[in-house]
């Protein structure tokens, strides 16, 4: 792991500038609780101690909760309170079918999750396409003023026009064919889940393991409105969200890290994570030598690099 700004990244890549419930344990992985929040019932997870400074962690696609199993309690074992929120249609989070399944839409709901549900100021980290609901819940007008955030992690992050990549695509054509929710049966889930999971894993064999597979699997087995949701979730993935938010970044003027994994598949550092860091040349960089869900491979990682950042 390395820690340089963000300004010395673009150069170092030869890059031209731009301008209330019961909480577990720190070494247990908690089931999912579930609160009432407008129209949703929003699954989540819970580490640490009412009290700590609270955190917010934003999973991705097709990831829920669960990315965050590790960081969780490392993160409660060193003093914070962390609330990790599961996103509608990818995770055992409830709502009306005709919902915003958009980045907007989801940006909405974590944003009256953390005003219902968490105390105070709080630090956010959103990883993945959580990235890109991150950056919305900081920068659009309807939502910003509503958010208790003092502080910004963006993690291997959707970016501008950088996504959504080929693998999520070619699921996109599908979700929005006639035959859909044929399509999208319950082995076809489990397969798209695991395939997209593993290629953003350096070591998916050892990683997947059958605890965190069962975790994923487990709502779209039980659930078909699950399955639809997540076929919802896939018709509304679109770039012009981030292409207006990312760029409004730079008037972000709190402490904010961005933190990659520089083997990413999917957001590579040298792409995605350049052109943010252009925009935010404030930032913190941190890259990791990781894969995309570093969460779940390099966790010690993770937690050592935000702790540091915060207490900076």
């Amino acid at each position: 792991m390395r820690t340089i700004p963000a300004i010395a990244l673009a150069v170092a890549l030869c890059l031209p500038l731009a301008a209330g419930s019961q909480i577990a344990a720190a070494d247990e992985m908690p089931g999912r609780q579930y609160a009432d929040v407008g129209d949703y019932r929003v699954a989540y997870r819970e580490w640490g101690q009412e009290g700590d400074p609270a955190v917010m962690l934003i999973h991705g696609i097709p990831l829920n909760s669960v990315l965050f199993s590790k960081v969780g309690p490392l993160l409660a074992d060193q003093g914070y309170h962390v609330f990790a929120p599961g996103q509608l249609g990818l995770s055992y989070t409830d709502g009306p079918m005709d919902a915003d399944h958009s980045l907007k839409g989801q940006a909405e709901i974590m944003t009256a999750f953390a005003n219902q549900v968490m105390p105070g100021p709080y630090i956010l980290f959103g990883h993945d396409l959580g990235g890109g609901i991150a950056q919305i819940m900081v920068t659009d007008p309807e939502l910003k003023d509503h958010n208790a955030v003092r502080k910004i992690v963006i993690g291997n992050s959707a970016v501008l026009d950088m996504w959504p990549v080929p693998e999520a695509n070619a699921a996109i054509a599908k979700a929005k064919s006639d035959e859909a929710e044929d399509i999208f049966n319950e082995e076809n889930v489990r397969d798209i889940v695991r395939n997209f999971a593993s290629a953003g894993l350096l070591n998916p064999d050892e990683t997947l393991t059958d605890e965190i597979l069962n975790d994923l699997y487990g709502n779209y087995a039980e659930n078909a409105s699950t399955r639809r949701h997540f076929i919802e979730y896939l018709k509304a993935m679109d770039h012009r969200l981030t292409l207006e938010a990312s760029p409004q970044m730079v008037m972000w003027n709190k402490p904010a890290m961005l933190l990659w994994g520089i083997h990413d598949p999917f957001q590579p550092p040298y792409v995605s994570g350049v052109a943010l860091a252009r925009i935010m040349p404030h930032a913190t960089w941190e890259y990791l030598d990781a894969s995309h869900f570093y969460p779940l491979e390099r966790p010690q990682e993770v937690v050592d690099a935000f702790v540091r950042w915060d207490r900076e």
